[in-house]
């Protein structure tokens, strides 16, 4: 049986997909798309795998998925390993709470509207958005200030251990402090920083780092 995950290493959704198969312990290949270019998402190659053309895509040899909720959920229950999702209903209820938000909220204003301005320059002359950047960083700051509040007390966003809400934020938050304003988002949540250095500090972190540039092709859906 070969694990197969395709996508590009510089995507933060492959990257959340490549620490739940570390944090399970599996052995998985990273597969490029086609040529690696944005223009293969839309092959009919990668539609067999993706049909909307994103990434991650998903092979275990027996199933083929997509949207790396689904995969990581899909390995965490397929798989023998340490459990990424809370067994006690509450805090597993939490989980996806945390998730829901970083789909609906957290993700459209920190990759789509902040990160990729800077990576992907939309502006006049080939600069960055700033209207857009502008625009996001206030709600991107709330968004910190609310999971500074909820981590009172607590070192993982739900339960006892790293969960998928947690592998799911992680490189969300760390392409958010890498860019030239970023950290501004950051100022003063010591319950933030304490969940950062606990999840940073995950070796499934520490693998996963990208090594190519973050402004290159296959970049977060």
């Amino acid at each position: 049986m070969t694990i197969i995950i395709y996508g590009a290493a510089a995507s933060s959704f492959v990257r959340t997909t490549r620490m739940a198969a570390h944090e399970k312990g599996l052995t998985y290949e990273l597969a490029q798309i086609g040529d690696g270019t944005l223009g293969a998402l839309g092959s009919p190659e990668h539609r067999k795998l993706h049909p909307f053309g994103k990434i991650p895509a998903f092979t275990d040899g027996k199933v083929t998925l997509w949207e790396s909720m689904a995969i990581c959920r899909y390995m965490d229950e397929a798989y023998e390993g340490k459990p990424l999702q809370p067994a006690d209903v509450l805090e597993r209820a939490r989980m996806e709470q945390w998730i829901s938000a970083a789909l609906d909220y957290v993700i459209p204003q920190a990759v789509r509207n902040y990160v990729q301005q800077y990576i992907f320059p939309s502006g006049p002359d080939g600069q960055p958005d700033m209207e857009k950047i502008t625009a996001a960083k206030p709600k991107i700051r709330e968004a910190m200030l609310i999971m500074d509040d909820q981590l009172k007390g607590r070192t993982w966003l739900a339960g006892d251990g790293v969960s998928l809400a947690d592998l799911l934020y992680a490189p969300v938050l760390n392409y958010v402090g890498q860019m030239p304003d970023g950290m501004e988002a950051f100022d003063g949540c010591e319950n933030l920083y304490r969940w950062w250095e606990a999840v940073s500090g995950l070796e499934s972190f520490k693998v996963t780092e990208p090594d190519v540039p973050a402004g290159a092709t296959q970049a977060a859906e």
